[in-house]
């Protein structure tokens, strides 16, 4: 196939290195920085794009797929959905791909920051290294972890996964999911306040949709109440993010483990300044092992689709 026969791919916003020399090696590839006007960026050749691979946090939308007339597939690195117009692709014949191979990841990172947090690790980091503990100090004691009330928003296959882990911690494990999950034997509560109220550990694993904004709000996190410890790998904007600085700051939660904020990279100053909180850069699913996968499950998305055997992980 010569250069000029090969299928034109659009690569919108950073893309891995791996996932642009597998590409380049078989499509002609178009590179250009997430924009609303992918036309213009594109030129002429975006009359002739086939697919598109992404980032979640940019989607697909409709704007996209119009300036996109001959549009077959997206590919998205990640999970996410809430970004991409998944009617209007099932309307012009777009599938949408996503890369499930990052749920351990997310999973695990899940019970290392309500570890971290009730048994207060990265806060004795910090009083260790400030030189606390050689001036003779005695640091304060953290809470028992295991054999705890353990509640789940979602039981998606990250709720799913996060759920075993946290049985072997000899856990109480219950979940609130308005689609209830018929395959799982924890109790369903009728609401995420019913269910922070009976929990010592609240983890959001609920997916972002479209439009869906503050899942967790102050009621919620009153409901958890002062011994309550509060976890997201979710999404930042499914939290009331002001509710949940006021629950930090007044004491209503023990403290909260986060890994995804409101508006990413920016996170407010009282959550960094507070000590009962831990805070990581949206790094659930950042593993090389977890990263090399969805490279791989990306591009054999694309590869698989423009040599006639369909998606390999189609969203829907």
């Amino acid at each position: 196939m010569t250069t000029s026969d090969r299928v034109e791919i659009a690569a919108i916003g950073p893309q891995r290195p791996r996932v642009l020399e597998a590409l380049r090696a078989e499509f002609t590839l178009h590179e250009i920085a997430a924009t609303d006007d992918v036309a213009a960026a594109l030129g002429p050749a975006a009359g002739r794009v086939r697919g598109v691979v992404t980032s979640p946090m940019i989607g697909v939308s409709t704007k996209v797929m119009d300036a996109l007339p001959n549009l077959e597939i997206a590919a998205l690195f990640g999970v996410g959905l809430e970004r991409t117009d998944l009617v209007a692709a099932r309307e012009r014949g777009v599938v949408v791909t996503t890369t499930p191979v990052l749920y351990e990841d997310v999973a695990d990172l899940a019970v290392v920051l309500a570890l971290d947090v009730t048994r207060r690790v990265t806060e004795a980091d910090r009083w260790l290294r400030t030189g606390k503990w050689a001036a003779g100090g005695q640091f304060p004691s953290g809470h028992r972890f295991s054999r705890k009330r353990a509640g789940i928003l979602g039981m998606g296959r990250i709720g799913r996964v996060l759920a075993t882990r946290l049985a072997a911690f000899g856990m109480d494990v219950r979940y609130f999911d308005p689609k209830p999950a018929t395959d799982v034997d924890y109790p369903l509560y009728p609401s995420g306040v019913e269910l922070a109220r009976d929990s010592d550990f609240l983890f959001l694993c609920a997916a972002g949709g479209p439009g869906q904004r503050n899942l967790v709000d102050a009621e919620m996190l009153s409901a958890l109440g002062p011994q309550g410890v509060f976890v997201n790998i979710s999404r930042g904007w499914l939290v009331d993010e002001d509710a949940l600085v006021e629950a930090i700051v007044s004491g209503t939660i023990a403290g909260a483990g986060l890994d995804v904020f409101e508006d990413e990279p920016n996170v407010p100053q009282a959550l960094r300044d507070a000590d009962n909180v831990v805070l990581l850069p949206h790094i659930a699913s950042n593993t090389e092992e977890t990263r090399r996968d969805m490279d791989d499950c990306m591009v054999d998305n694309v590869r698989s689709w423009f040599a006639g055997n369909g998606a390999v992980t189609p969203a829907t």
